[in-house]
């Protein structure tokens, strides 16, 4: 077998994470190889990477309650009721403490809290100054690139974003690190962060650090389609 496939069979998305964090060196590593080595369409960068680090501990808290899933999710979701919001909070910590990852009532999508999360946000015809003086750019072929991408609604972006997505979790496999991607998530004035940014176009975020392997996980669900289902041999 591969080394390759042997990186790609490691990697795993999970929600609970050791609070050890990672070396900031060894993250910061990673996304500068990333980097260099993801190709992009054209050279250009439609999307943007915010990181925060352990400190922002009670950001990714507040993150963590917006985060709710299960039968209850939309009440909580669609509401802009103060003490509701407080009591999605309470439904947080009881669920935190308990941890039950079988509860169909609610869940929380706790990987937002791992000690790194990575934020892939749209940025808009985003130019370097080395492009801005090519005599690519002063052709004005650079404009012609930005207009398609807009008549595509922008969706280049996000196949940049998932791209740098899923080559930084397997890197972080490299080094036995866990990269657990996450969707799930809204905003609410009364839950303040700076991860979720009312209007902001955002793909998804990516929580990087140790699995604390002393917590229950999901069995795996066999939801995958079959290969024949995808794959069309012509």
């Amino acid at each position: 077998m591969s080394y390759l496939i042997d990186i790609m069979k490691k990697r795993q998305n999970i929600q609970f994470y050791k609070e050890d964090a990672p070396d900031k060196k060894v993250i910061d590593d990673i996304l500068r190889e990333a980097h260099d080595l993801i190709p992009h369409k054209n050279n250009f960068w439609h999307y943007k990477i915010r990181v925060y680090g352990p400190e922002h501990r009670e950001e990714k808290r507040q993150l963590a309650i917006s985060s709710v899933g299960g039968t209850r999710k939309d009440e909580y979701r669609a509401s802009t009721d103060e003490q509701k919001i407080k009591e999605l909070e309470d439904a947080y910590e009881k669920w935190m403490s308990k941890k039950v990852i079988g509860s169909n009532e609610y869940f929380f999508n706790a990987q937002v809290t791992a000690p790194y999360l990575l934020v892939y946000t749209h940025q808009e015809r985003f130019l370097t100054k080395h492009q801005e003086e090519s005599a690519y750019y002063q052709r004005g072929f650079t404009n012609k690139i930005f207009k398609s991408s807009d008549k595509k609604k922008g969706t280049d972006w996000k196949i940049q974003a998932g791209m740098h997505g899923i080559t930084t979790a397997y890197m972080c496999a490299e080094k036995d690190l866990h990269a657990s991607f996450c969707k799930c998530y809204f905003y609410n004035k009364f839950l303040p962060n700076d991860m979720k940014r009312e209007n902001e176009k955002t793909a998804f975020m990516l929580g990087i650090g140790y699995r604390d392997e002393d917590l229950p996980y999901y069995p795996s669900f066999n939801l995958k389609a079959l290969y024949e289902e995808i794959v069309e041999w012509k």
